[in-house]
């Protein structure tokens, strides 16, 4: 169990910050992510012929390079020994919606459904506008990547349960 010093832990102090989230290609430990920029956290968007985006296929969260990283809103909801607890949004026009997860454990972001549940970001290594860190549920589940073992991989979805573990590099947005 890691424990953090106050004085790198820019997030609690800036009780809400934008962030984009990327998936590090170093999973097993921090002594190489010098320079690893991963692959980037963004949301699905499946349109039908008409352009407008299809219902319950779009805004799950999935890891990969065709996009750039999405901006979160991270709100400070409380903290323990090892782990700070933020409730995350959208931002600009997803500003109404939460992340919340799935019965099934996928992430999502959800403008009508009630989110109450709060992500926890267990920090390996801080820097100045950086964490390198895990991201679990309220229950403590390790939020992982996951994609359909049938078809290669263009891109995964963030799921908890289920999935390769990974590694997530969180940058702070400053306006």
């Amino acid at each position: 169990m890691t424990t953090f010093a106050t004085d790198t832990n820019w997030a609690q102090s800036a009780e809400i910050f934008l962030g984009r989230v990327h998936i590090l290609d170093t999973p097993e430990g921090t002594e190489n992510l010098k320079g690893d920029t991963g692959h980037s956290v963004h949301l699905s968007r499946f349109n039908d012929a008409s352009g407008q985006a299809i219902s319950g296929q779009s805004d799950w969260l999935v890891a990969g390079q065709q996009k750039p990283a999405y901006v979160f809103r991270f709100l400070f909801h409380s903290r323990s020994s090892d782990r700070l607890h933020f409730m995350i949004t959208g931002s600009g026009a997803d500003h109404d919606k939460t992340v919340g997860i799935s019965r099934n454990g996928y992430l999502g972001l959800y403008k009508y459904a009630s989110v109450s549940d709060y992500i926890k970001i267990e920090p390996l290594l801080w820097s100045t506008d950086t964490v390198v860190c895990r991201l679990r549920d309220h229950l403590g589940n390790i939020v992982r990547t996951h994609h359909d073992p049938e078809a290669p991989p263009r891109f995964s979805y963030l799921r908890v349960n289920h999935g390769k573990e990974v590694i997530f590099h969180i940058e702070r947005v400053r306006s």
